[in-house]
């Protein structure tokens, strides 16, 4: 972990750039002082090799031999600092330095005390006179530079010397006569000893200056590395701290460099995203209120086909307990085979419909894709609609159709056919023309109660029909709708009685919607009873705000399956159409029931009769 560190990388950057920039910057200083103390011991020894050829040019024979400066030469040493060489015009070696004294061997005079061992030989201390001095050889990089110098150009050579067995500098300079004539070569040889030693003294120095440098420079690269990462560490933490949740966290980070306002921007960034998030849970929730109040279901699919999110909509139309789990759905949904359709949606990206048959109801299932910002397909999600009562409503529209075609189209083929044989004479008698008009007159007052039911509903579901309350009793409304059916029921042998078992109080209501009321009740109840039955009304009396009226007979009944559906338009539970009705009788009950803002139930059995419950507000009854 530590080796990842950032502080650990700036201190070792820190410290690469200082030690790279002191080696660099040392290397260059060592360079230019080893070149500047060349080049000063150079024009230094050139100057002094300058000098000495031009005192011994004219103080030199004119026969070129230097003798004259025997007893000086075992001084130029230590004057030059150099070793001194003296050769003449041919480059042979005249004199050189430290030679004021010495010891020779050779043929001739000598000058001087000493002993000898017999003729012209003899051992002393002195110069020789008339011969050469060649006691010790040049080496061989003065050799180089006297034929340079001999040229008449001054001459300089950096090499190893064989005589102080290191490098040397070497440099000659031309004795030239009055005639500007050389004459001869000053060479001067000195070791760079001195050089040497002086370098590696400033190399050491530099060295412990290097060393210096980098303690300090790790202990400054150390402070500043945790100095620059401790508000990086800060804002890690507000960063993770984000990630729980916590998006009112503050980085403490108070600067005016680019870290501080990396800080201010991390805390601007905490402040927006904590906003944001409190933004899109409201949308969530939203969205999720919205498609929790949508009444049709909806499942959301992954690339796999596996269900991921549902409404509570779902579970109510697929007939399933709450809450719907999503091994259930996927076990349905593979029921009802919708895999393929859904495969096909997402490659195709298409919305797709398909109709699908599940426990008695007809669903419609819209297949969509679901694609983000790139385009790409992410999944997909399926709407289930319910529509049952939409297919339901269209066959009853179908049946509307056929029932008012058939209703219309019997009275106007009787009428038709009684007018023709009018027409044609082919009926002549007049109580045959007697009997054709009466059969007339009922077709058409059938059509007229068809266009009148149809009117009367059309005004109901327009609210066009007002209330006109009046102070009525309801035993005498009942006892006049029950007398009236009376004789109609006679005609088949059914008994309409009414039974009241307490005094029901006067009150407010629209008389004549009530017997259109009631009468549709008895209607249908005598209607769809047999002969020799018996039809009940009766009313009691809950709260003295509630009468109920119960009508009961002894009829065919009707299926518990339809009778969600017996209040609809032109439903009829006798589809071969004998009844004689236009299926629009309980449609108008209905609305007149909500007019009087009273309420209906009807309980039935098939072959044990029908039970109707009429329960109606009195407000406040009339004394």
């Amino acid at each position: 972990m530590f080796k990842k560190s950032i502080a650990l990388k700036l201190t070792a950057g820190f410290v690469g750039i200082v030690l790279i920039s002191m080696l660099v910057i040392g290397g260059l200083f060592i360079q230019m002082f080893r070149q500047y103390t060349f080049s000063s011991r150079e024009q230094t020894m050139l100057d002094r090799a300058r000098s000495i050829a031009e005192v011994i040019a004219e103080n030199s024979q004119s026969s070129g031999q230097f003798g004259g400066f025997a007893g000086s030469m075992r001084f130029l040493d230590r004057m030059t600092e150099a070793k001194v060489w003296i050769t003449d015009k041919q480059g042979n070696l005249s004199l050189m330095s430290g030679m004021g004294f010495g010891k020779g061997r050779g043929a001739g005079a000598g000058q001087g005390q000493g002993q000898g061992t017999g003729p012209g030989t003899g051992r002393g201390m002195g110069m020789r006179q008339g011969q050469p001095f060649n006691s010790e050889p040049l080496p061989q990089e003065a050799e180089k530079v006297i034929e340079g110098v001999l040229s008449g150009q001054e001459s300089v050579s950096e090499n190893f010397s064989s005589v102080y067995d290191e490098a040397t500098l070497t440099v000659g300079v031309p004795i030239i006569d009055s005639d500007h004539q050389v004459i001869g070569s000053v060479l001067l040889h000195s070791p760079v000893t001195g050089i040497t030693a002086t370098v590696n003294k400033a190399v050491r120095i530099l060295a412990v200056s290097l060393l210096g440098a980098l303690v300090l420079a790790l202990g400054l690269g150390v402070f500043y590395s945790l100095l620059f990462t401790r508000p990086l560490k800060a804002m890690n933490l507000t960063a993770l701290e984000m990630t729980q949740g916590n998006y009112s966290v503050k980085t403490g980070v108070n600067r005016e460099d680019e870290l501080g306002q990396l800080g201010n921007s991390l805390d601007l960034l905490a402040g927006k995203l904590g906003y944001t998030i409190n933004q899109l849970f409201q949308e969530k929730g939203k969205l999720k209120d919205i498609i929790g109040s949508i009444s049709d279901g909806i499942v959301a699919f992954d690339m796999t086909l596996k269900p991921i999110s549902v409404n509570s909509a779902l579970s109510e139309i697929m007939n399933r307990p709450h809450p719907y789990l999503n091994e259930d759905i996927e076990k349905d949904l593979n029921d009802l085979k919708i895999e393929a359709q859904l495969t096909k949606v997402t490659e195709e990206k298409k919305t797709s419909q398909v109709l699908k048959d599940w426990l008695g109801k007809k669903l419609m299932f819209t297949l969509s894709p679901i694609v983000d910002n790139s385009g790409m397909v992410t999944g997909s999600v399926a709407l289930v609609q319910d529509i049952s009562k939409s297919e339901r409503l269209e066959q009853l529209r179908r049946d509307f159709v056929a029932n008012v075609s058939h209703e219309f189209r019997t009275p106007l083929t009787v009428i038709r056919g009684s007018l023709e044989a009018m027409v044609d004479g082919t009926v002549e008698n007049s109580q045959e023309i007697k009997r054709y008009h009466q059969r007339m007159l009922s077709e058409t007052r059938g059509l007229e109660r068809l266009v009148g039911d149809l009117l009367e509903l059309s005004r109901l579901q327009a609210g066009k029909i007002k209330m006109n309350k009046e102070k009525l009793y309801m035993p005498d409304l009942l006892e006049d709708v029950v007398r009236n059916f009376a004789t109609i029921a006679g005609r088949k042998g059914i008994k309409v009685e009414y039974l009241t078992k307490q005094d029901i109080p006067a009150f407010e209501g629209d008389y004549d919607r009530l017997r259109e009321l009631l009468i549709i009740f008895l209607d249908n109840a005598v209607k769809y009873s047999p002969v020799n039955t018996t039809v009940t009304v009766a009313t009691s009396l809950f709260d003295i705000k509630t009468l109920s009226i119960i009508i009961r007979d002894q009829g065919y009944g009707i299926a518990a399956e339809e009778l969600p559906y017996i209040w609809d338009r032109f439903y009829k539970t006798d589809k071969s159409r004998n009844s004689g009705g236009t299926g629009l009788g309980l449609a108008i009950a209905k609305h007149l029931i909500e007019l009087q803002d009273a309420s209906v139930s009807v309980q039935s059995e098939l072959e044990r009769g029908t039970v109707v419950e009429i329960k109606l507000p009195l407000g406040n009854p009339k004394v």
